[in-house]
């Protein structure tokens, strides 16, 4: 078969094909990238305002028109951006740039695009003013528009409302500023509390205190943070059991313990806790308060002091007594040993009362309690009973009664013959001189043993005191034993 000539100037019908078909890609793509273009220039989400090389507005869409309140129609060709922005943070920014790059900015539309005229990217936030005067904060991009040869032929200004982010900066900052004050309140509270404070994590290991708990320890607040709470104190299984009593009550209060500083002083504490949790009721560990309640404990000792002491002598009084001439009585029974008690009057008191007065019988009474105190033991006891009778308990006088009643006779005449010996007494009525008095005043001595009694304390004291009458009855100065 003869070969088909292709002509040259024919087009070849595949090639033309495929090449319009390319063709037509092509321009639907530019049509969808024109139109996405527009689409993003034209959205109502951000301002785009385009300007000439001099900064006069030329294209301002939609987003700046909702924006800032004005129609295109009343900027276009008008106005610069700089007219629709802060005047003071336009002058504040070119200074801040002629410092920066060392050039002299002008604090117009120059500042807001001087970057972006030098190939700087720039990003910056600033005020916008709408068309009705009110106000909000934006964030600005700024580029360049360049021609093919890369002269500038105008400026791009992207910008995004700032408002919202504004305002949860502004929120995040008050409540940062809560928080802070907040924790400053509370630290304050901390510190101004009159009692030591401190809190611990559960296992006992000290988190934190307040300057109190630092003075109550001699320690810093460094030293004890870390340290096991049990360590502050005289026992620490009693503190680590506080700690485990909160634990498993998550209360405590009025807990007793005694605190240790690093010099050894020690202070009576009362000690108060709670748990205390997290927002999830995590427990988180025990806040603890410990009152020095040393004045306290000595005023609760002066009070029963008071209330079991003659306010004159110092003795043990009646009430006190009782008590010490029970245990003396139980503890006679127990070790099968003797014991005692004299009950003794002065004689011939009442007169230097009504001679001299009370104040100065008040003297000779005390004289009558140290003599009488120099004559027993540590062991025993003297009393005051009332008036000028005074009560004596011996104890541990021995199991046989002969050597009981020798032991207790002896002391009974060492009182006696003590008490014989004459008084002389330097007193100082108020308002007078200082007199001195001289007086002889004897006493008449009862004196009981017990054993293994039944009767109580009060019956022993009656018969001691019987048997005192009798001594008295036989002229005083004098000692008679009651015998049932």
């Amino acid at each position: 078969m003869p070969e088909e000539i292709h002509d040259p100037a024919e087009p070849d019908s595949a090639t033309g094909k495929e090449e319009g078909f390319s063709e037509h890609l092509r321009q639907e793509a530019l049509l969808k990238t024109g139109a996405l273009q527009d689409a993003i220039f034209n959205s109502a989400n951000f301002s785009s305002i385009a300007t000439d090389a001099k900064g006069v507005i030329q294209i301002f869409n939609v987003g700046a028109e909702r924006m800032l309140g004005y129609t295109a129609a009343d900027v276009m060709n008008k106005i610069t951006p700089a007219d629709i922005s802060d005047p003071q943070e336009l002058i504040a920014r070119a200074e801040a740039l002629s410092a920066e790059l060392e050039t002299p900015i002008a604090p117009g539309f120059e500042a807001l695009v001087f970057k972006a005229s030098r190939g700087i990217e720039d990003i910056y936030e600033l005020t916008y003013i709408r068309k009705d005067g009110s106000r909000f904060p934006a964030v600005v991009s700024v580029t360049a528009l360049r021609d093919d040869l890369g002269g500038i032929i105008g400026y791009l200004l992207i910008g995004t409302d700032n408002t919202v982010r504004k305002q949860i900066e502004a929120e995040r900052m008050q409540l940062g500023q809560r928080l802070r004050d907040q924790q400053f309140y509370t630290r304050s509270l901390f510190e101004s509390n009159i009692d030591a404070l401190m809190t611990t994590d559960p296992s006992g290991i000290v988190t934190d205190v307040n300057k109190q708990m630092e003075a109550l320890t001699g320690c810093t607040r460094d030293e004890l943070i870390g340290a096991p709470f049990k360590n502050y104190f005289t026992d620490p299984k009693r503190a680590e059991a506080a700690i485990k009593l909160v634990l498993s009550k998550n209360k405590v209060t009025n807990y007793e313990l005694t605190a240790r500083d690093r010099n050894g002083k020690e202070t009576v504490v009362s000690y108060n806790a709670t748990t205390f949790y997290d927002r999830d009721r995590r427990l988180q560990g025990v806040f603890a308060a410990a009152r020095d309640i040393t004045e306290r404990k000595l005023a609760e000792a002066q009070i029963l002091n008071l209330a079991l002491h003659d306010t004159l002598t110092g003795l043990p009084n009646r009430r006190l007594l009782n008590e010490r001439l029970s245990q003396a009585m139980a503890a006679s029974k127990r070790n099968a040993s003797y014991g005692a008690l004299i009950f003794l009057d002065l004689d011939n008191f009442k007169p230097l009362n009504d001679q001299q007065g009370h104040y100065v019988g008040d003297l000779l009474l005390i004289e009558v309690a140290h003599r009488i105190s120099a004559c027993v033991r540590a062991v025993d006891v003297v009393a005051r009973f009332g008036g000028d009778e005074f009560v004596v308990i011996l104890s541990e006088l021995g199991k046989e009664k002969t050597e009981a009643t020798a032991q207790s006779g002896g002391v009974a005449e060492k009182i006696r013959a003590s008490l014989d010996q004459p008084y002389v007494l330097k007193a100082k009525p108020e308002g007078k001189a200082e007199i001195t008095v001289e007086h002889h005043c004897t006493s008449s001595i009862g004196l009981m043993l017990f054993l293994n009694h039944t009767v109580s304390a009060e019956e022993i004291i009656k018969w001691a005191d019987m048997a005192m009458y009798q001594a008295k009855e036989a002229g005083g100065n004098t000692i008679r034993y009651f015998d049932a």
